[in-house]
């Protein structure tokens, strides 16, 4: 064979070797306070990750590994909506409910997996609105279920397929070894030859990044393939989350601080209700209502706000529906000293993976940088504190291959839909009969309403949540500054 041609033959090897390097879909992990509702095909994120236009499509997927065949069906997405490259694990169902970080991860290892953890029951861990852990394929007539995510890329992008009789359908099958019988489809255009080359990317947000951890556990316990190539961490309190110190006491803070800034506003501070035109000055509201009670350093002061920020705590549910934030189990879960957090604190991660760590400095909006105050953190988003994201407390940390990539300012969380602030005149009606006790004298019910909302409305204002001005202008989160600044695995 002459040079030339085997010159141009090894090329020829080696780009078609480049171009065939397995890539692997994305699945994103929202947290406990991002229920996954604004990931619909406009978001960036989901552009990113999963669209023809995207960051990842044009830098990361190639010709032959491009997940275009068919659509990712597992998955738990509350807006009905389903990617061709990116699965959605929302692991809290529509609303922000009382959940625990062990149901989490839980449901997060059904949703991989396609089983429960050994000792649990699959229906009780997926039964909620929004789930979405099997699906089927259709060959030769024969309709062929599948189970979580493994099954499902199995089902589609799988060289060799078996699988086998279960009940009056069929169900694929991961070890051919299992069967009874040789039943089998081939893929055409297939992507692995063996289930545990199949992998996945996976984005993190908050304690999504903790469920995940658990999930690495409870299949090393089973000694299960877990599946990762890579882990994208959107501030991730890997230590725990140490606003648990201050939660209880951080309500009375924000009032306090809020208070006094309504104060020194009052000559020239004012707000108008949406809902009725009226319009109040803050002097108007001082007059009406007893906010002096709760101004000062005064024990009836302290007192008042500390009956405020316990009423706001554990009996205003948090999403609308039944869950008070004071009560969350997975807040109590994420305490840097609970067993959930050391026992993962204790254990290796698998060195095989790759991990991007995304920690937060500062926060993008006055709110959040007010709440991380009164949380008494350090550098942080608002909620998570920069300290608490590191993963060097873990045995293998020098092990490890991480990225640490620092973000000068954004906030913790796009702000979520809580029902309470988003519908804050509803609020004030349901919850008026104790609501009423910050009013001088007595007025008919819908007076007395529209002074309590005026006053929340004065009060949110000087804590830094002007509702609509803070959605145009100030919601900008670690999930959106990732979006906007996606990693080439490449460069790294």
């Amino acid at each position: 064979m002459k040079p030339k041609i085997i010159l141009f033959f090894i090329l020829f090897q080696i780009i078609y070797m480049n171009s065939g390097e397995i890539k692997y879909p994305f699945i994103y992990i929202p947290g406990m306070f991002d229920n996954g509702d604004l990931m619909n095909l406009d978001y960036l994120l989901v552009n990113n990750l999963n669209n023809k236009d995207g960051f990842y499509y044009k830098n990361y997927f190639n010709e032959i590994y491009n997940y275009e065949k068919d659509i990712i069906n597992c998955s738990s997405n509350i807006v009905d909506s389903k990617y061709k490259r990116l699965s959605v694990a929302n692991l809290i169902g529509p609303f922000r409910t009382n959940i625990s970080l062990d149901l989490m991860s839980n449901r997060l290892f059904c949703l991989i997996q396609g089983k429960a953890p050994k000792g649990k029951n699959y229906k009780k861990i997926t039964n909620y609105k929004g789930n979405d852990y099997e699906g089927n394929v259709i060959f030769d007539g024969k309709i062929i279920k599948y189970n979580g995510l493994i099954e499902e890329i199995w089902a589609k992008y799988g060289n060799k397929v078996y699988y086998k009789k279960d009940g009056n359908k069929c169900r694929i099958t991961l070890n051919s070894n299992e069967n009874n019988s040789s039943d089998f489809y081939m893929n055409k255009d297939s992507y692995f030859n063996a289930p545990d080359e199949i992998k996945f990317n996976i984005i993190c947000h908050s304690s999504g990044g903790l469920a995940l951890r658990k999930y690495i556990q409870l299949c090393r316990k089973e000694s299960l393939n877990h599946h990762i190539n890579v882990i994208i961490n959107l501030s991730v309190p890997q230590k725990g989350a140490r606003m648990n110190f201050s939660l209880k006491k951080a309500f009375p803070l924000l009032l306090d601080k809020t208070l006094t800034k309504f104060y020194n506003n009052k000559d020239i501070g004012n707000v108008i209700i949406k809902e009725t035109g009226k319009e109040y000055s803050y002097l108007d509201l001082i007059e009406k209502t007893r906010v002096n009670m709760m101004v000062g350093d005064s024990l009836k002061a302290r007192r008042m706000r500390k009956l405020i920020g316990n009423y706001i705590l554990y009996c205003i549910p948090f999403d609308g529906e039944k869950g008070v934030l004071g009560r969350d189990p997975a807040l109590y879960d994420l305490h840097p000293a609970h067993r959930f957090v050391n026992s993962l604190n204790n254990e290796n991660i698998p060195k095989e993976i790759k991990i991007y760590n995304f920690s937060v400095k500062s926060p993008f909006a006055k709110m959040f940088e007010n709440v991380g105050e009164c949380l008494e953190l350090g550098k942080n988003d608002g909620v998570v504190d920069y300290e608490d994201t590191t993963l060097e407390m873990i045995k293998n940390y020098d092990d490890l291959t991480i990225t640490n990539i620092d973000v000068e300012k954004a906030n913790h969380i796009p702000l979520p839909q809580i029902k309470p602030l988003f519908e804050l005149r509803e609020t004030v009606i349901k919850f008026y009969y104790f609501l009423q006790i910050t009013l001088k004298g007595k007025y008919e019910k819908e007076e007395g309403v529209d002074i309590i909302h005026a006053l929340l409305l004065g009060i949110m204002k000087e804590f830094g949540l002007e509702l609509n001005y803070f959605l145009e202008h100030e919601d900008y989160s670690v999930i959106d500054y990732f979006a906007e600044n996606p990693i080439n695995f490449d460069d790294y």
